[in-house]
């Protein structure tokens, strides 16, 4: 599943920004005996070898400029996220050039000091900006996020954020989790890998150099040649294949590091003179980084191709150094706000995130024009105080330099079990709570209150203040982990063989099928309570973002082609399958009825479903000699109408914690939760006896509103998807259905 840089699992978010030390900010040449150019001649400070190279400080100052700008004002900036590849490709200039100085005059990597150094340098500032997040998720967020945000906090600390934002992308159920305030930390978590392994790769070149006789410089030039191409072309693969790996796990991200080693391996140093060409090349570099940040979109591909941009835009700044001259950018880049910018960027970058993400919950309302100019305030002296008193002190304090790496990396161990403590304390709280508000909402729902979810729609029923935040059931910490068990029989990614679940008697009546999507899956507890009153027995066929038509065509939000095809061939499977089943005397299908688009042989793609392509699946089953029933899709909060946005989707539970108490207050008028259905108008329009339209809408809508607090029960998980607790109480309207 792709990542959409407009919702949940942002592109772009957390480009970690690597600090200027001593250690990573100043370059000498590589290489023993090797002497400065021109070394009789003072060279200006810009040019000296020994001194921090401005142009460097200027692209730090530049990436996070372009990150914080995009994610406060991202319509500003829609490619801000390339930020992330200059640091990456910085980062592997710097560190290559520190550990190949080091192999030059030692002869050896002191790995576990080089390790102790870094950990100095990013941990106090990294777990400071993690332990405040957590405390203000607690204070002033509401706790349906708590379990998800302090579990990212808590692989933050152990920086795996970037594979767990990589699983929670292709999680279908999770890829449009609010963003928490350490999402950031994925390019942090990257940047650490590269770290850890990186003098790895250097100590295992040296030794490769020694067995073969061949030049050190030539060997790991060698290794990190191979490392950067076959990472190059795994990021071209997952890219078109996987987006989300392709995004951020650390083989997809190595090559823009490779690239930056390369160039440390070959020009650690600018060249000498040149200036006029030189400043040429900075010029072209930095304007290759702005164009992309400008024209660059959260449609674009990313990274593959279309990071080259970027990366060849800072190895071309990097290699031109500090060029002198009235049209050169050094200038630019020494000017003390630049160089300011430059020397917090890291704090900057740590601090930025949490702001935008918290402080809509500390106001009460979303972000304006004033909150957002105070967050980039705010961001520039949180990360000055921050690296004053935070990252200062720890790293250039002798109280750790002087015990030793053991010391060093005991006081790590302490505080990242600190903050991974606090983070886990919160989420067994809300775990708690969770598993209470479960078996209380089950003693509920065993009760055979008459008025209990769904039943205080029906009819007749005389039910007081139906739509009334009480009850268990009603929790939403609850409901955010009450999906349908239906999508634990359900499959995802391209795997085209049908996989399904049954459940109902070993001895059937009638043997029935349920076929469609997740939405159809979350139908699973209805089905399951008819069939349980007239003794069926049911297969269930459900694929993650495939209704049952049989078809390659039907593209849902940003499904990568691979996965468009495997949908036709798995759905058509399931459908031959059913319709070659002499005991499945019915079938039951639904869908999600706002989100899918049609491909034409163009390339063109339409809202809704050409009413043959609707009918085929229908005819076909019905030839077959099977009763076909097609559930109109029930309501959500949002999605697309006819092209056009209805409602920006939310997540019902956490909507519901927010107005703390309220009755029904994420409800919302039915003629914009309920959108056209073209599979039940197509099923209609066939005015074929073996096919009907069951309609469950009356269980959700009044004749003016549709629900989120139906009976004491939230009616949704998420957005979209109703709760198991409801859709078992929508048994009976399902069965009234039939009975028409």
């Amino acid at each position: 599943m792709p990542v959409h840089r407009e919702t949940t699992i942002e592109r772009g978010t957390g480009e970690q920004m690597p600090p200027a030390d001593d250690v990573t900010a100043r370059i000498a040449p590589v290489g023993a005996g090797r002497a400065p150019a021109r070394a009789a001649r003072p060279a200006p400070r810009a040019e000296a070898t020994s001194a921090v190279r401005v142009e460097i400080q200027a692209l730090r100052a530049l990436a996070v400029s372009l990150v914080v700008i995009y994610h406060v004002v991202p319509l500003r900036m829609p490619g801000g996220y390339v930020g992330v590849d200059v640091f990456f490709v910085v980062s592997g200039f710097l560190i290559s050039a520190h550990l190949l100085r080091e192999v030059e005059r030692t002869q050896r990597i002191q790995l576990a000091r080089f390790w102790a150094r870094r950990a100095r340098r990013l941990l106090p500032a990294s777990l400071f900006v993690l332990l405040a997040s957590a405390a203000a998720t607690v204070l002033w967020v509401p706790q349906t996020y708590w379990q998800g945000w302090l579990r990212e906090i808590g692989a933050s600390a152990i920086y795996l954020e970037n594979w767990v934002l990589a699983w929670d992308a292709v999680d279908y159920l999770a890829a449009h989790n609010v963003a928490s305030p350490a999402q950031h930390y994925w390019s942090l978590a990257t940047e650490e890998q590269f770290y850890l392994l990186w003098p790895l790769l250097v100590v295992g070149s040296v030794w490769l150099a020694s067995r073969l006789r061949i030049h050190r410089r030539a060997a790991i030039a060698a290794v990190f040649g191979v490392l950067t191409v076959g990472s190059f072309a795994y990021s071209l693969w997952t890219t078109q294949t996987s987006p989300p790996d392709a995004y951020f796990t650390t083989p997809a991200r190595a090559w823009e590091f490779g690239l930056g080693g390369l160039l440390a391996v070959w020009a650690a140093t600018p060249p000498a003179g040149r200036h006029r060409l030189r400043s040429v090349v900075s010029w072209a570099g930095f304007g290759a980084i702005a164009y992309a940040a400008f024209e660059y979109t959260a449609e674009t591909p990313f990274p593959g191709t279309a990071a080259l941009l970027p990366v060849l835009g800072t190895v071309a700044v990097i290699w031109a150094g500090a060029p002198q001259g009235d049209w050169s950018p050094t200038k630019l880049a020494d000017f003390g706000p630049v160089r300011f910018l430059g020397d917090i960027s890291y704090s900057a970058y740590l601090w930025h995130w949490p702001l935008v993400v918290i402080l809509p919950f500390a106001l009460g309302h979303p972000l304006g024009t004033t909150s957002k100019a105070g967050i980039i305030v705010a961001t520039l002296v949180a990360a000055y105080v921050t690296k004053i008193w935070v990252e200062d002190p720890v790293r250039t304090g002798t109280f750790l330099s002087r015990r030793g790496t053991g010391t060093t990396f005991l006081a790590t161990a302490v505080a990242t079990a600190a903050v991974v403590a606090v983070a886990a304390a919160g989420w067994l709280h809300v775990s708690n709570s969770v598993a209470q508000a479960e078996v209380a909402a089950q003693a509920a729902a065993s009760s055979s209150d008459p008025c209990f979810g769904a039943g205080a729609m029906l009819p007749g029923r005389d039910c007081a203040d139906p739509f009334a935040n009480q009850g268990d059931a009603a929790n939403p910490i609850f409901a955010k982990s009450d999906a349908s068990d239906g999508l634990q029989c359900a499959q995802g990614g391209t795997d085209t063989t049908p996989r399904t679940c049954r459940f109902g008697s070993s001895t059937p009546t009638e043997t029935v099928a349920l076929i469609g999507d997740s939405h159809t899956a979350s139908l699973y507890e209805a089905l399951q309570q008819v069939a349980e009153d007239r003794d069926w027995a049911v297969v269930t066929y459900f694929k993650f973002g495939c209704p049952a038509l049989g078809t390659d065509r039907m593209l849902g939000p940003g499904m990568p082609l691979d996965e468009a095809t495997a949908c036709g061939g798995w759905s058509q499977n399931a459908l031959e399958q059913i319709a070659q089943d002499e005991s499945i005397t019915r079938v039951f299908t639904s869908y999600r009825n706002d989100i899918y688009k049609w491909a034409e042989d163009d390339g063109t793609l339409l809202d809704g479903i050409p009413v043959e392509a609707a009918q085929a699946p229908l005819r076909m089953l019905a030839e077959a000699g099977k009763q076909v029933h097609v559930v109109r899709a029930v309501p959500t909060t949002g999605g697309v109408h006819l092209g056009e946005l209805k409602t920006l989707e939310f997540n019902v539970p956490d909507c519901i914690a927010t107005a703390v108490g309220a009755d029904d207050p994420c409800a919302g008028p039915r003629a914009v939760r309920v959108a056209p259905d073209h599979l039940a108008d197509a099923a209609l329009a066939m005015n074929d006896d073996r096919v009907s339209v069951l309609d469950l809408t009356d269980a959700f809508c009044d004749a003016q509103t549709c629900h989120t607090l139906i009976g004491g029960v939230t009616v949704y998980s998420d957005g979209s998807h109703v709760t198991s607790t409801f859709s078992r109480t929508l048994g009976q309207f399902l069965d009234r259905q039939l009975q028409r």
